[in-house]
C-alpha cells in the first residue's frame, strides 16, 4: 500500500510540474514578447482581411516564402494570390511579394509592424 501511495504521489507531482511548466512558459512568452505571439499575427491578419488586403506571391520567390512565414499559423487567414512562375497571372505587378492594401501596391518584404502601419491596423503591442 505504501509503495502504491509513493508511486501515485510521484506521478501527481510530475503532472503538476509539467502543467506548471507549460502554463509558465506560455505566460512568460506573452508577457515578455519573447516570441512574436500568434495572437499578434492573428489580430493583424484579421485586420488585413477586413481591409481587403491581398498578398501577391510567385513560385520560387524566397521573399514570398519569408513573407508568408512571419504570420505563423495565421497565414491560413491571409488572402494570397499566386501569380505563377513568371507572374503571368498578375501582369501588372513589377515584382513579388507585393501587397495590395487600400488599393495601393507595396513591393517587397514587409515586417509585421510595417504592415500594421500601412494598413492602419495598429493591432501590434496593444
Amino acid at each position: 500500500m505504501e509503495k502504491k501511495f509513493k508511486l501515485l504521489f510521484t506521478f501527481g507531482i510530475l503532472v503538476v510540474l509539467i502543467f506548471s511548466l507549460y502554463a509558465f512558459s506560455d505566460w512568460f512568452s506573452r508577457v515578455t514578447g519573447y516570441i512574436i505571439g500568434e495572437d499578434e499575427a492573428t489580430k493583424l491578419t484579421q485586420c488585413l482581411d477586413e481591409a481587403g488586403a491581398e498578398l501577391y506571391v510567385s513560385e520560387y520567390c524566397a521573399d514570398c516564402e519569408k513573407q508568408i512565414s512571419i504570420f505563423g499559423m495565421a497565414k491560413k487567414k491571409l488572402t494570397i494570390i499566386e501569380c505563377g512562375k513568371r507572374g503571368e497571372v498578375c501582369p501588372n505587378l513589377k515584382s513579388t511579394p507585393a501587397w495590395n492594401i487600400n488599393k495601393k501596391i507595396y513591393y517587397g518584404f514587409q515586417e509585421l509592424t510595417e504592415l500594421s502601419n500601412l494598413s492602419n491596423c495598429n493591432v501590434l503591442n496593444e
